[in-house]
């Protein structure tokens, strides 16, 4: 298994090293040979330029080479993955290369079961922050929290966002008070790649995992473009400039200025139900990042990002200012937010396979909102530190990884005349151990023991296991608990956009909310195959995984006008089956099919009951076409990506009157979007997109819009679309 040492670089647990070889401007180089120096162990490149080739013992240096381009030499210490660029060989008048790349890829020898997002595939959408980029993804759902502030939150294996373990360069990111709005901080532009991990993750990262892992990766000096620009407009009214700078600074350093503004301010009410359509909103976000690379083995990473957001919402004619008992309904949200990080390892060159790791951040995050009549002011403050060793037991088939980690996280909030504070303090250790037969099985066993000043001893089991049943076909099992304190209000601010009454039945004794953790158990199967179908590339996956809960906090909805917050109180399950194929039938078309299905149910006061608002069926197709480069190195490229989503369960709503009475189910319906984009050369692309084609949007989205300030008022009941058709365009110019 993959473990991070905390310099943004993934090191090997399996002493495998990986590794892309390309042309100068980043074309992949497919059957490019890859040879330890001095000696016969190699391997070639696959079609998307990509090598991983066993540790050698002695030798820390790699020779490449490819017909018609200079062979290079390079030096291996302990990087996560190699890039080396090839330079066309002199006595060739010219060279074509056309080599297809998944943008999507599903690994077969890590043991996790993962993807990876590259990329290219978040370009085949607007993708303009985080929450909207899985748009083109089976794995994970996006849909909005209400139908006034226009936040979106994802829900893996059928369960809600706070579940899955949300990482920043490796670092623990979105939780907490961002645990919904977090996935806005986050531009699409200024992400590397993403990797996406189901079921209960790496002890190393914490015990907070219980869905799966996310992972981020960030654009760094090692990786950015020198300049980049981006600029993005939709139909609503909503602007975007994003842009990024990197600088090499002397030998060993480099840093990266990244910066994104957002500006809305156009009001629309296309559904005539007096409420916008979108939000406004004014957003400013910076990122600066500097990285070191030692000649001693020491590298790292330190970042500082500062972030201002202002969203307002609510009816036409609102006009954002102090709350008041004005006739006008209206919602608005500011957000401040400071955080860093700061990230140094050291490899031990003088000892295979041995490295020492740091990990430091801090986040301060403030947030002033009011929704209608309620207010709701939250102030955060964490810190956390991670230390790690690495090594080997024996010989590099057997490694293992200890460490320390130390948590403060400090909450403030208060819910109209109501405050909910409280303090947290963890310190705990792991282990994790790795049996790495490379071609054949690795398995991965891991446990974390913390202490927590609110909750008491907590204990981390995780297990994963890989076995080659063929050299393409992998079968993989995972296993392990997660825990996770709970942030009632944050976690259900979509509900804040109604009259429902909240009642928080915890312990009025405690601190914060008086209600016990979550914790549950979560594990999976899953099979990997990559084959050839009519001699062209393809690969199917299909997994079932099961969350059993030991303890939930149910937010219950099935009475009008109220929403109750309490412990579990019998049983609550997820059972999640997932089934994804993948394949080019010619060349340069990528087609992708999946289905999924849910069976998500909890205890709600004497019933067991489908959790509302989730699809217990949904069908997924995405196709991506691009026309073949021509001399100047232009190119077409079409995507479209449909979704078909079953009914969902509506909460029940019998005690309003008829007029504001919902049905129980949902109604089937299908989304459509798609791109087409331009590419005039490596350094200039224009786009222009479409979402929601189909223009289907969810009837009477808001219960009692004429009546906002009646007790029969609801925003929340989202289960479908709620804006229409939104076309969109832009532009990327970049300078490697």
């Amino acid at each position: 298994m993959s473990l991070f040492l905390f310099l943004g670089m993934q090191l090997t647990a399996q002493d495998v090293v990986r590794g892309i070889v390309t042309t100068k401007d980043k074309s992949p180089l497919p059957g490019a040979t890859v040879v330890w120096l001095n000696t016969r162990s190699g391997t070639v490149t696959e079609l998307d330029g990509k090598f991983e080739i066993a540790r050698h013992p002695s030798v820390n240096s790699l020779v490449v080479s490819f017909v018609g381009y200079q062979s290079d030499t390079v030096m291996y210490t302990g990087q996560s993955e190699l890039i080396i660029r090839l330079q066309a060989g002199e006595q060739l008048e010219a060279a074509e290369i056309e080599a297809e790349r998944e943008s999507t890829e599903m690994s077969l020898i890590d043991p996790l079961i993962s993807q990876t997002i590259g990329e290219q595939e978040l370009c085949k959408a607007a993708c303009c922050n985080l929450s909207e980029a899985f748009e083109t993804n089976a794995s994970i759902d996006a849909s909005f929290t209400d139908a006034v502030t226009g936040t979106r939150q994802i829900r893996m294996l059928g369960l809600d966002g706070k579940y899955t373990q949300i990482l920043k360069d490796n670092i623990p990111d979105v939780r907490g008070l961002s645990s919904i709005y977090g996935l806005t901080y986050i531009p699409g532009t200024w992400i590397n790649q993403i990797s996406i991990s189901k079921g209960a993750g790496s002890v190393v990262n914490g015990y907070e995992s219980i869905t799966g892992e996310i992972n981020v990766g960030m654009k760094s000096p090692d990786n950015a473009e020198r300049l980049y620009v981006n600029a993005y407009a939709n139909q609503g009214g909503r602007i975007e400039l994003n842009a990024g700078v990197m600088k090499p600074i002397g030998k060993h350093w480099g840093t990266t200025l990244l910066t994104h503004g957002e500006y809305g301010a156009a009001r629309w009410d296309n559904n005539n139900d007096g409420f916008l359509d979108n939000p406004l909103k004014k957003d400013f976000i910076l990122r600066n990042e500097w990285s070191f690379h030692g000649d001693n083995g020491m590298n790292g990473t330190y970042q500082v990002s500062w972030l201002e957001q202002d969203n307002v919402g609510g009816q036409f004619d609102f006009t954002p200012g102090e709350i008041t008992t004005q006739p006008i309904w209206g919602a608005r949200i500011q957000t401040t937010r400071l955080d860093g990080s700061a990230k140094t390892g050291y490899v031990f060159k003088e000892k295979e396979g041995t490295s020492l790791g740091t990990q430091f951040s801090g986040v301060y995050h403030e947030q002033s909102s009011y929704f209608g009549t309620k207010t709701y002011d939250g102030k955060q403050r964490s810190f956390r530190g991670n230390v790690l060793f690495q090594s080997q037991l024996g010989n590099k088939e057997n490694t293992y990884v200890v460490g320390a980690t130390y948590t403060h996280d400090e909450f403030n909030e208060q819910l109209d005349s109501t405050s909910y504070a409280r303090v947290e303090n963890t310190v705990g250790g792991y282990a994790e151990y790795t049996l790495n037969k490379l071609e054949l099985i690795t398995v991965v066993a891991g446990l974390r023991l913390d202490y927590n000043s609110l909750y008491g001893l907590i204990y981390t089991p995780r297990l994963h296991v890989r076995y080659s049943i063929t050299e393409n076909t992998s079968l993989k099992l995972a296993a392990g608990r997660g825990f996770r304190s709970p942030n009632v209000i944050m976690e259900n601010v979509g509900l804040l956009a109604s009259s429902r009454t909240w009642d928080i039945q915890g312990d009025p004794n405690k601190p914060g909310f008086g209600l016990d953790p979550e914790s549950a158990w979560n594990g999976g199967i899953s099979l990997v195959s990559k084959f050839k179908l009519r001699y062209r590339d393809a690969s199917l996956a299909v997994d079932f995984y099961r969350t059993h809960f030991e303890n939930q906090i149910i937010a219950d909805m099935e009475t009008a006008g109220t929403v109750k917050f309490y412990n579990l109180n019998g049983p609550s399950w997820s059972n999640s089956f997932q089934t994804e194929f993948s394949w080019s039938p010619v060349k340069r078309l990528d087609v992708r099919v999946a289905y999924r299905w849910l069976n998500v149910k909890s205890q709600y006061g004497n019933d067991i009951l489908d959790k509302p608002l989730v699809a217990a069926h949904r069908g997924f197709l995405n196709l991506a076409y691009a026309t073949k480069l021509n001399e100047k190195d232009r190119q077409w490229k079409f995507d479209v990506t449909t979704q078909a989503v079953g009914q969902k369960r509506i909460p029940n709503t019998q005690a309003n009157p008829e007029e504001y009475e919902l049905p129980a189910w949902s109604d089937p319906y299908v989304v459509v979007n798609a791109q087409v984009t331009r590419v005039f050369g490596p350094k200039f692309e224009v786009y222009l997109g479409g979402e929601n084609l189909t223009n289907y949007r969810q009837p009477d989205a808001i219960v009692a819009a004429s009546e906002p300030f009646s007790p029969y008022f609801d925003a929340s009941m989202i289960w479908g679309p709620v804006f229409g058709r939104m076309a969109y365009a832009g532009l990327r110019w970049k300078i490697e």
